[in-house]
């Protein structure tokens, strides 16, 4: 059977491969959308510092991207995300890159990110129970799925599958005032 933690590795990389795939790993529920607020969560980064959502909201809007590092459109998506936090940084846009993959892949990960020299927080979701604390409360059930929050943390964009800057872009200069 494996120890605890043999097991809770399986379980979170078994919950990334489903957000891979497009499986549904959240209750059925209406999908949070515009108007909606994001949840408050605390998650860690890649040395193991915490991040609250609600703490980074105070400062002005913010990108949450969840992603996976076996996922090509979520790689083909990095290069855009990071121009857009060196575009709006300095104006009060923070960028939250949320892996899905687990503890498991974590290398995986962190090579990815050196790789990429990715210049905003990179972190990880982490199951509780059989659910993954960030994502499952937003229904995120493919990866890349977006969500652009204002400073109240309230939902302006949504996007699944697909990055459209354009759109992305127009909704983050909008949000900045």
């Amino acid at each position: 059977m494996g120890t605890r933690m043999e097991r809770a590795g399986m379980r979170a990389w078994m919950a990334g491969l489903l957000l891979l795939l497009g499986g549904a790993i959240a209750a059925a529920a209406p999908l949070p959308g515009p108007g909606d607020r994001l949840p408050d969560v605390v998650l860690q980064d890649l040395t193991g510092g915490d991040h609250e959502l609600a703490a980074a909201l105070g400062k002005g809007p913010v990108v949450v991207f969840f992603w996976s590092v076996y996922c090509p459109n979520c790689k083909e998506a990095m290069p855009g995300l990071v121009g857009l936090h060196r575009k709006w940084r300095e104006r009060g846009l923070t960028v939250w890159a949320v892996n899905v993959d687990g503890d498991r892949f974590s290398n995986a990960v962190r090579a990815y990110v050196s790789d990429m020299e990715l210049p905003f927080p990179v972190l990880y979701d982490r199951l509780e129970g059989d659910l993954l604390v960030a994502a499952d409360p937003l229904g995120v059930s493919k990866t890349p799925t977006l969500f652009l929050a204002d400073g109240d943390g309230r939902i302006l964009l949504r996007q699944t599958v697909e990055v459209d800057y354009e759109a992305l872009a127009t909704a983050v200069a909008s949000s900045l005032h």
